[in-house]
């Protein structure tokens, strides 16, 4: 599943996250399904994260640049 979590966009990651805790909250699974579901939500979440960080690495570099412009 990593493969295909590292091409999902952050929305789709999110909106899946939340369909997740939806079934989660909602549901009465057993524990094999939840398992799955939360090591999926796990998954997502670090996907996440990682573009979160790569975002914000992004960002800070384009105003250490414009800072070093002036």
């Amino acid at each position: 599943m990593a493969a295909k979590n590292s091409t999902i966009s952050y929305a789709k990651a999110q909106e899946e996250i939340e369909s997740i805790l939806e079934r989660l909250n909602n549901e009465d699974l057993d524990i094999d399904t939840l398992s799955k579901e939360v090591a999926k939500a796990i998954e997502l979440i670090d996907v996440c994260k990682k573009r979160l960080y790569k975002a914000e690495t992004e960002v800070n570099m384009l105003f250490n640049k414009s800072d070093s412009q002036e």
